[in-house]
């Protein structure tokens, strides 16, 4: 199958993992970043993302339209996150030559990171996937033909091998931006934990949490791998602004060879057994409990990070097995 990928391709990036998967699966993909079309002005870059302004986006929407009549026979356009892609851009290569146009985003692209261009263009794709429970009646509702439940997943080449780093090494570990709700739960292993990602310095500064556990920005890349491994434990925490069950996360850290203890639902409690491949909590006191707990019991917490990881591959979390069973739901 000849696939003309559209994404934010930038190295460490899960858009780029799909693409990479789609290629190992055995597709001919032709990429196009969209990375290239942000603006390098502050002010004008921020408009891209908040508001989608369509005087920034009309040469990217132009341009997808050239590269794919330059690149012939196309069977498939696969739009990662098109935030930025216009509907008549998905209406004029459908009449033209694209055979199916498929959309993929792992993010709550309708309640939380809205585009007016994709919401319009939804009846346009024959094919939308979300890792969102909560929003696959929204697609219905928006005009979409056929909707695809998946779940999030980790990349098998880069965690293939984690090389921890005593730069990130912490008994409890999170990374990620920060959220009211997230400074709440680590408030109770503040004393034992170590957080990386934007807002928490000034959480520090507020005293939602103490200045001894923020250690930094965020984390990318290969860089992000070696740190989820340098963890005894790695906090598997959901936000509260929508009604997330599980995220990338849930299985990055398992696939790293770390220690997941996560938020009990049931999503989590149905991708990994509970006591044996990764343990949940319900509140910060339990969250407290266990973390105590399993950083005084080495082994037995080896034994639950060594399960989750096997779990991982062998319920095919990782992303090329996610993508082929999507590639089969959709007949490509």
């Amino acid at each position: 199958m000849r696939v003309f990928y559209v994404g934010q391709l930038y190295e460490g990036g899960t858009c780029l993992d799909r693409m990479r998967a789609l290629q190992r699966l055995g597709h001919e993909v032709i990429g196009f970043d969209l990375a290239k079309y942000q603006s390098k002005h502050r002010l004008l870059r921020s408009a891209q993302w908040r508001w989608n302004l369509r005087p920034l986006l009309g040469d990217l929407n132009q341009n997808i339209v050239s590269q794919i009549a330059a690149a012939g026979h196309v069977d498939c356009l696969w739009v990662d996150k098109g935030v930025w892609v216009f509907p008549e851009t998905i209406y004029q290569l459908k009449r033209r030559s694209v055979a199916k146009a498929v959309h993929f985003t792992p993010d709550p692209q309708l309640l939380l990171h809205r585009s007016k261009h994709f919401i319009a263009g939804i009846p346009y794709y024959d094919s939308l996937v979300t890792t969102k429970t909560f929003e696959f009646d929204l697609y219905r509702s928006a005009g979409a033909k056929h909707v695809i439940l998946s779940q999030q997943s980790f990349c098998p080449i880069r965690y293939a091998n984690p090389e921890p780093q005593p730069l990130f090494a912490a008994d409890v570990g999170f990374i990620g931006h920060y959220e009211k709700s997230y400074a709440k739960q680590i408030a109770a292993v503040a004393e034992l934990s170590h957080i990386w990602g934007n807002g928490w310095q000034i959480a520090a500064l507020t005293r939602q949490i103490t200045r001894r556990a923020v250690r930094g920005s965020g984390v990318w890349g290969q860089a992000y791998v070696n740190a989820l491994a340098s963890f005894k434990i790695g906090l598997g925490l959901l936000s509260k602004y929508i009604p997330e069950q599980h995220t990338t996360r849930s299985f990055e850290i398992p696939a790293a060879g770390t220690f997941l203890l996560a938020e009990r639902t049931a999503e989590h409690t149905a991708f990994f057994t509970e006591g044996k491949e990764a343990e949940f909590f319900a509140t910060p006191e339990e969250l407290a409990s266990k973390a105590k707990f399993y950083l005084a019991n080495d082994a037995a917490r080896e034994q639950i990070a060594n399960a989750g990881r096997a779990r991982c591959y062998r319920s095919g979390y990782d992303i090329d097995a996610v993508l082929a069973r999507i590639l089969t739901e959709m007949n490509l």
